[in-house]
């Protein structure tokens, strides 16, 4: 407004004005924010919430970091910054497109492990449902044979039968009869 003031008022915590160029407080504009946040036009930087991102300056918001992706609050500083979220147990991390089931036989713990786990000889267990060792389970056993849960199938001693599957025993021939 002119006239011999002698010292000049600073702009809010926040905001700026070039040299020179503050002649009311309106000239006090919210000063860029930094990437990981965005511009409220009311209360100045703010933190991108998790799992969103932003290049900072005068944005009015944050982006989403894309689908199986995240990153914490205020740390998402470019979608590059988006990390794969940890993979569910029964699942491995394929860094190109994110969880993916284990196959048939399989297991993995989850979280980034790359790769699943083979079931130990014998036992299997359906794709995706390998949630740990203990989750594999002794295949059935084929006709003539029965499950021994500490070995697994055994052959059916002579003059004994079974439709194998997962009986735990073998039946005997009826008398005079043998295999």
């Amino acid at each position: 407004t002119g006239g011999t003031t002698t010292s000049c008022t600073s702009c809010y915590s926040g905001k700026g004005v070039e040299a020179g160029q503050g002649t009311s407080e309106e000239d006090c504009d919210w000063k860029p924010c930094l990437a990981g946040q965005y511009l409220d036009q009311q209360s100045g930087c703010q933190d991108c919430p998790a799992d969103q991102w932003s290049t900072g300056g005068t944005t009015s918001s944050c982006t989403l970091c894309p689908v199986g992706k995240g990153v914490e609050t205020g740390q998402g500083t470019s979608e590059e910054a988006c990390i794969w979220n940890p993979c569910q147990a029964g699942q491995y991390l394929d860094e190109g497109t994110g969880c993916q089931d284990c196959p048939a036989d399989q297991w993995s713990t989850g979280g980034t492990t790359s790769s699943c786990t083979l079931c130990p000889v014998g036992k299997g267990v359906e794709t995706g449902q390998g949630t740990s060792e203990e989750a594999c389970i002794w295949n059935p056993c084929q006709a003539g044979q029965y499950l021994d849960e500490g070995t697994g199938c055994q052959d059916c001693p002579a003059d004994q039968w079974s439709t194998g599957g997962t009986t735990s025993s073998c039946t005997l021939c009826p008398v005079g009869k043998g295999v």
